[in-house]
């Protein structure tokens, strides 16, 4: 049985008008009845009253229980509504903590609500992602794998390989039994072959979602002095980047982040592009800004509008072949007539609204939606896991190894589908998972 925790969920920094402390486990209610004056009974409900230390009276709060197992962590559960300044909150906890109960370790409430079957590792992983999201589009998508779907799908996936290694293992191991029927190779290809679609598809819509929480890439390169400073302190609206005539002024990479239309951006400022330096230094930033070209998802590259297009131009664009690549001309201001073909920019016009809705317009759309979508490293990790041990055993059908070698393969690859949920116990796994939540999530 677990003991008793404790933590502030909520409140705890300056001018906060209300702070949350979370109790749960099997001494909560007999705790709150040591501490709270007002009508109190051990059901679900809100109470009014007061929080006392013997005479001296703490808080005045409200209490929000919870009777297990109808709690998000299926224990009993108090959830102390008090004024929100730090001194008040803790002088609540240590005196909770004084009647025996302990503070909660980070992620630990969450914890209990897995391992009470209130949720799967796949909505325990959505709850982070949503405590951490720096975006609306962020925050929707893991409100959307919380709701159930994305769990539905891994489970559908589990069973159908659950039923294949059962019907394997009566085939293998008893050849006789009539009632089962036999797997010979084309059937049991045909099965594999559907299973690997179905998991080839999901980390297809995965990796292009993923783009949504880990932000994507992108590059601004040139030769020097063709204003990528001024356009990365534009997009990032702050001076982040030195602006100066003098050409190689950058010579490391500068990048920060910024989101358009709920679409989080990693912006990066190169050293400027050419062919010739005398400085070393300046040599090792060009080296640098050529290899983030090729570690970049989207290109952004910077043209001085008054010089045109030269030789070490024509060398970005051959670098930036298979990436998505927007050609842009800068020092608008200082031309007379415009090509409506081509994107222009002015540092000191800000005329960056058409840059900024070509970056947003392949991803403003993705399918968020989709049960199929997996989020987070470790998820697309034990999924892709599966995908390549399922695909073992399908190669080895192909070439002609009979069912009692491959069912190796395709268990692993539905032990894998397992942990995703989080079905397997594997005490280490829940360490990783659960160390990063917050103390009273």
């Amino acid at each position: 049985m677990f003991d008793t925790i404790c933590a502030i969920s909520s409140g705890g920094v300056v001018n906060q008008p209300i702070g949350i402390i979370r109790i749960s486990g099997p001494d909560t209610f007999t705790i709150i009845k040591k501490i709270f004056k007002g009508k109190f009974e051990n059901k679900r409900g809100i109470y009014y009253g007061h929080i006392h230390d013997k005479d001296e009276t703490i808080d005045e709060v409200v209490l929000i229980t919870f009777e297990n197992p109808n709690s998000y962590t299926g224990e009993d559960l108090v959830e102390i509504n008090a004024h929100g300044g730090l001194i008040v909150l803790q002088k609540i906890i240590e005196l909770i903590f004084n009647n025996g109960a302990r503070e909660a370790e980070p992620g630990e409430f969450t914890r209990r609500a897995f391992l009470n079957g209130k949720i799967d590792l796949i909505k325990a992983d959505a709850i982070h992602e949503l405590i951490f999201s720096k975006t609306e589009t962020q925050a929707k998508a893991s409100v959307k794998k919380f709701s159930g779907q994305t769990s539905k799908f891994i489970q559908e996936l589990i069973s159908d390989l659950q039923m294949l290694i059962g019907h394997l293992e009566v085939n293998i191991d008893y050849p006789e039994y009539d009632d089962i029927e036999i797997l010979d190779e084309e059937k049991l290809i045909n099965k594999v072959s559907k299973i690997l679609d179905k998991e080839k598809k999901a980390i297809e819509l995965s990796e292009k979602a993923s783009v949504i929480f880990e932000g994507i890439k992108v590059a601004i390169v040139g030769k020097p002095n063709s204003g990528k400073s001024s356009l990365l302190n534009l997009l990032l609206n702050e001076e982040k980047a030195i602006v100066t005539n003098i050409p190689g002024t950058t010579r490391d990479i500068i990048n920060g982040e910024f989101q358009y239309q709920g679409v989080l951006f990693q912006i990066n400022d190169s050293a400027g592009i050419r062919n010739h330096s005398s400085d070393v230094v300046e040599n090792i930033g060009i080296e640098r800004s050529l290899k983030l070209i090729n570690d970049s998802k989207i290109i952004i590259h910077l043209i001085d509008a008054t010089e045109g297009e030269t030789e070490v131009d024509k060398l970005i664009t051959e670098q930036s072949k298979n990436k998505k690549y927007i050609k842009v001309f800068s020092k608008s201001d200082l031309l007379e007539k415009l090509d409506k073909e081509k994107i222009y920019i002015s540092s000191k016009e800000k005329n960056i609204d058409n840059l900024l809705d070509l970056l947003v317009s392949e991803y403003k759309n993705l399918d968020l939606d989709n049960e199929k979508i997996l989020i987070g490293a470790r998820q697309m990790s034990l999924l892709k896991s599966s995908y390549e041990a399922l695909n073992e055993a399908y190669n080895a059908l192909l070439n002609g190894l009979t069912a009692d070698i491959v069912i190796t393969d395709i268990t692993k690859a539905w032990e894998d589908l397992i942990n995703i949920s989080g079905k397997a116990d594997n005490e280490l796994l829940l360490d990783e998972i659960f160390k990063n939540f917050c103390l009273g999530k």
